[in-house]
């Protein structure tokens, strides 16, 4: 391989690093590498540091961010709430009103609007909820609204997305993160899955679990990196409420029992690893 390939190569995996870290930095990192090695293949161990260098200085800075970790923790959480409601949308491919408020709900969640969160997630809660709060026959309310939930618990996620709002709009917008669009992928994956043939239905399953699993890994990570529990909130406000709704009902499938087992696990080590970092701080 020539010298250009592997410093193109290298600088591919440098993208890991914030934009203004690279334009610091980036060269001297570059050079570090080629004095380093004589050979001309990149390496895959200076690889693998590389990238994950550059998403702990990403973390970092996250973590260095004027919101208080509490406020960026719910955000995060309350994102996560959103990206799964609309990929669940898609994939039942529910009424375009409902699609367009969850996707909606998701972007200003992303940019944090919080005060434009508020009603599409009071309207989202409302809409779950519509068959407890008016009977059954809310149920066919559709095309305007989405699915009807017949039971409390399994309304917690909206309950909480619904209150999380509330909160970040009482406190305002200063200082939260416009996180990236790059999130907009979990919702371009469910559509791809919902509408490609032959993949909705175990791979769906699938890939949702392993998202989930590899964020709260990631969650994991960060906590240990940046020693702060906003990473932890994020998770609880995710996965409490379903682990919650699970306890109430428990669910029929030994899957979906370890599903919800896993994630629990997740969230768990997560909190250990903030409360040891905090110790330790």
């Amino acid at each position: 391989m020539s010298e250009v390939f592997t410093e193109g190569w290298y600088r591919l995996f440098l993208r890991a690093f914030p934009a203004g870290h690279r334009a610091e930095y980036g060269d001297d990192v570059l050079g570090t590498l080629a004095g380093d090695s004589p050979r001309r293949a990149p390496s895959l161990k200076e690889t693998a540091g590389l990238v994950t260098a550059g998403f702990a200085v990403r973390a970092r800075r996250a973590a260095e961010g004027p919101a208080p970790w509490w406020a960026d923790g719910v955000q995060l959480g309350l994102l996560v709430l959103a990206l799964a409601n609309l990929s669940y949308g898609i994939a039942d491919r529910a009424s375009p009103w409902w699609t367009a408020v969850s996707a909606a709900l998701v972007v200003v969640l992303l940019r944090g609007w919080t005060l434009v969160a508020l009603p599409l997630a009071l309207a989202v809660a409302f809409s779950t909820g519509r068959a407890m709060l008016f009977g059954a026959e809310a149920t066919g309310w559709a095309p305007f609204f989405g699915p009807a939930y017949h039971n409390w618990a399994s309304l917690v996620p909206y309950g909480v997305l619904a209150a999380g709002s509330m909160i970040l709009a009482v406190r305002g917008p200063r200082g939260l993160r416009v996180r990236p669009w790059w999130w907009l992928a979990v919702p371009a994956a469910a559509l791809a899955l919902t509408y490609g043939p032959g993949a909705y239905g175990e791979i769906w399953e699938s890939a949702r679990a392993g998202t989930e699993g590899v964020l709260l890994l990631a969650g994991v990570w960060a906590t240990a990196v940046t020693r702060s529990p906003r990473w932890t909130l994020a998770a609880a406000v995710y996965v409490l409420p379903g682990v919650a709704a699970s306890l109430v009902h428990p669910p029929s499938s030994i899957q979906i029992i370890g599903y919800w087992s896993v994630l629990a696990g997740l969230l768990v080590v997560m909190a250990v690893t903030s409360r040891t970092a905090a110790v330790g701080a």
